[in-house]
């Protein structure tokens, strides 16, 4: 028998006033080896008992994984690139699947993860590498069209400003342990901090 014919019969064995134990004697007896347990019984007869009229199973909250669809992960592309910051569950209600899914297609379909509070694509494609060409471009005519002078500069050059790769993170730890009372007390013990490096520091 199917699992939704034997809570036809739990219940009608509580409308006829039949206790737990008495509905297990004769499930078992009619159906010896497909009976359901003694904890099944419990269980339906709770349910019956708290207002609950139907036999068959309760519809699941969220979608089943067939929601993974093109067009689904496409839109969710789509928003995410339109609002980088926006959060699973904003998506997740928007779209109208559940947020385990939409983990799945940003984390899994799209492979983006979170980086200070926006979602960035793990590597970049061929797309994004052609579109920061093409911002590039577009802000290199917009300088000439400015008339102003671009100075030739290397891109990511150690000599240019050393000081970005050590400098402040050892003066955050100098001054982590300190309180100030006023931005003059800052500027004070940041300079006394200057004073005290030698010059082969910078």
């Amino acid at each position: 028998m199917e699992k939704s014919e034997f809570r036809v019969l739990i219940k009608h064995y509580l409308l006829r006033k039949k206790t737990i134990t008495e509905t297990k004697e004769r499930l078992d007896k009619y159906y010896e080896n497909s009976a359901p347990s003694i904890l099944m019984v419990k269980k339906w007869f709770t349910e019956f008992r708290c207002g609950r009229t139907s036999t068959s199973d309760a519809e699941r909250s969220g979608r089943p994984k067939e929601v993974i669809t093109p067009k689904i992960v496409d839109k969710i592309h789509g928003m995410i690139l339109n609002d980088r910051r926006m959060k699973v569950r904003e998506v997740a209600e928007a779209v109208g699947i559940s947020i385990e899914r939409v983990r799945h297609i940003l984390h899994e379909c799209l492979d983006m993860k979170k980086l200070s509070a926006r979602w960035v694509p793990r590597l970049l494609t061929l797309d994004h590498k052609r579109n920061r060409v093409h911002t590039c471009v577009v802000a290199m005519a917009k300088i000439h069209n400015l008339d102003c002078e671009l100075l030739p500069h290397p891109e990511c050059s150690p000599d240019v400003a050393p000081s970005n790769y050590f400098l402040f993170p050892n003066m955050k730890k100098w001054l982590g342990s300190k309180r100030f009372g006023s931005n003059e007390e800052v500027i004070t013990e940041a300079n006394a901090y200057f004073e005290g490096l030698e010059k082969t520091y910078y």
